[in-house]
């Protein structure tokens, strides 16, 4: 077994069980303490522990890799590096909202090669492998051959982005035909695109944490994805842009 099979099976096991522990936070939520980072920006207990656990099993397997956390930034300088969002939608996750998952990612040069996105309220685990294809429970998966006249695009918006910007994007997707929505989960909105269920997905500005394993999943079922790390690492936010194959000129359109 190659070292990147191994580190797809562990990956595989470690989000599982992650988000095995977040849903019996999210069963108990009405106990934990929210804190808020910032305008609309929650964590809570859970976040930090299931990041916690994921980074120590991770980093017991892999000693080398380097790791990503959202709730405690980088550990290690290894080429190969684990890129973790303990809870992606935190704010639905606190509000009872059942839009939230576990996403694990793996770069190697910076370039995303594993992901994982685990909805584990629905028990739905989409897993990809660069070249290998992406799945959900195991089921193939590919992006929708819809185009835009019968497309929903899901579209990101944070407090630190220009309502002006999100809402032209809006408008100019509904003059197109398009039905947009807004889950509060980048990972689950790419998984959706990977999987058929959305035709697309942009997100003015965001963090790797929130994109690194929904990207692999878009990529291997055949969405069309920019570019979002471009060589440089996960340290940055950027722009990230997913979309089915009848539908990405569309939304490069709105979003010029």
């Amino acid at each position: 077994m190659d070292d990147l099979s191994r580190r797809f099976d562990e990956g595989l096991a470690a989000t599982r069980a992650a988000g095995l522990v977040a849903r019996d936070y999210f069963a108990r939520r009405r106990e934990l303490t929210v804190e808020t980072k910032g305008p609309q920006d929650f964590v809570s207990m859970a976040d930090r522990e299931v990041e916690h656990l994921l980074v120590a099993r991770l980093r017991a397997l892999f000693s080398d890799d380097s790791v990503l956390g959202e709730e405690h930034g980088r550990q290690g300088e290894g080429r190969i590096c684990w890129v973790i969002d303990p809870i992606d939608g935190t704010s639905n996750f606190v509000r009872g909202i059942a839009l939230w998952c576990v996403s694990v990612g793996v770069l190697v040069d910076n370039v995303p090669m594993l992901g994982f996105v685990y909805d584990p309220v629905r028990d739905e685990m989409f897993a990809g492998r660069r070249g290998a294809g992406a799945t959900c429970n195991g089921r193939p998966m590919r992006a929708s051959a819809a185009g835009v006249d019968t497309a929903r695009i899901n579209l990101g918006f944070g407090l630190r982005q220009q309502p002006e910007r999100f809402a032209t994007v809006m408008q100019r997707l509904v003059a197109q035909g398009a039905e947009f929505s807004r889950f509060g989960s980048a990972a689950i909105s790419l998984a959706y695109v990977a999987d058929g269920r959305l035709e697309g997905f942009w997100e003015n500005r965001i963090n790797a944490w929130d994109v690194c394993a929904g990207l692999v999943l878009a990529v291997e079922a055949g969405a069309v994805v920019e570019d979002f790390f471009g060589g440089e690492g996960p340290a940055r936010a950027n722009r990230c842009v997913a979309a089915a194959p009848g539908v990405i000129a569309a939304l490069r359109a709105a979003i010029a």
